[in-house]
């Protein structure tokens, strides 16, 4: 397992149910992305209607339905890097990347101004940062710095966490710690993109 140069990462396909009936993931991923691919496809039409349809769920499907419907509808990415499968064992190339998983906001608006503020951190440097596919969360694609690479992934991932609870008064999901943790990709034309992206 080396480190990437060029910065890529795994992008997986729509979900399908199973043989007994149950939504799943893709565990073979669909091919490779960077960045400022995810960002033009968040920031496009491509992934709109699937995630009104989601949105207009909430307060009338339960969880699970609404679990199921991102697996089925919703491309996704592993931004910690090349999988070869989506388990573990199976990463084959670190990016620099991490997500950190903020859920339950109150409102659209209020993810929008957490981004704001995430988009200026001085202790992570934002790579990309988007309001979830469900309209209450944000997704912050952060950098991994240099003076965490000696700390395991799960610990990189709490450090963050303390940090957003401390610096922003709200909280992550502490349980996405795992390396092949999968990011939905819904539209968010407001999406932030890091400028040296984009440049």
């Amino acid at each position: 397992m080396g480190n990437n140069d060029n910065i890529q990462f795994s992008i997986f396909g729509y979900g399908y149910r199973n043989k007994q009936g149950q939504a799943v993931l893709q565990t073979k991923p669909a091919g490779v992305t960077d960045i400022l691919s995810v960002y033009q496809y968040i920031t496009s039409p491509a992934a709109k209607a699937a995630q009104d349809t989601l949105r207009a769920m909430r307060g009338r499907a339960d969880k699970t339905e609404c679990s199921d419907y991102k697996k089925l509808n919703f491309k996704f990415v592993t931004f910690r890097g090349l999988f070869s499968a989506r388990n573990a064992s199976s990463l084959s190339l670190l990016s620099k990347y991490m997500v950190v998983d903020i859920d339950e906001l109150s409102s659209t608006e209020e993810a929008r101004r957490l981004i704001r503020l995430l988009s200026d951190d001085t202790h992570f440097e934002t790579a990309l940062a988007f309001v979830s596919p469900g309209g209450m969360g944000v997704k912050w694609v952060v950098e991994i710095p240099n003076w965490l690479q000696e700390m395991s992934y799960k610990e990189q991932y709490l450090f963050a966490c303390r940090h957003v609870v401390l610096q922003y008064g709200v909280e992550p999901d502490w349980g996405c710690s795992d390396v092949c943790r999968a990011c939905f990709l819904g539209h968010d034309k407001d999406c932030f993109i890091n400028p040296k992206f984009i440049m």
